[in-house]
């Protein structure tokens, strides 16, 4: 029992993936927003994104502030949903 529980906490302290997983937050600039429906749809779209956990869109900004799982998703799979949508987006520098 003792070499059980000795090996079961080296392997959750060497994993790789509970290491490197980590919460980002992302501001992307959104082109194409031209009516108050669009944010929703931007915000929507991003949603639907595997490890997106939170969303906000301004349309006065035309920005959208993304959180997400760098180990489920990365910034270029938020670009291309938007792009595929009509919304052509990218990292605001």
């Amino acid at each position: 029992m003792t070499r059980f529980v000795i090996s079961l906490v080296v392997i959750l302290l060497v994993s790789p993936q509970s290491a490197s997983a980590a919460e980002r937050t992302v501001l992307l600039t959104v082109s194409n927003m031209y009516c108050e429906a669009c944010p929703y749809i931007v915000k929507k779209t991003l949603e639907r994104v595997a490890g997106v956990s939170k969303v906000s869109v301004s349309f006065q900004d035309k920005t959208a502030v993304v959180v997400f799982d760098d180990e489920k998703t990365r910034v270029e799979d938020l670009t291309s949903a938007t792009a595929k949508a009509g919304f052509p987006s990218e990292p605001k520098s």
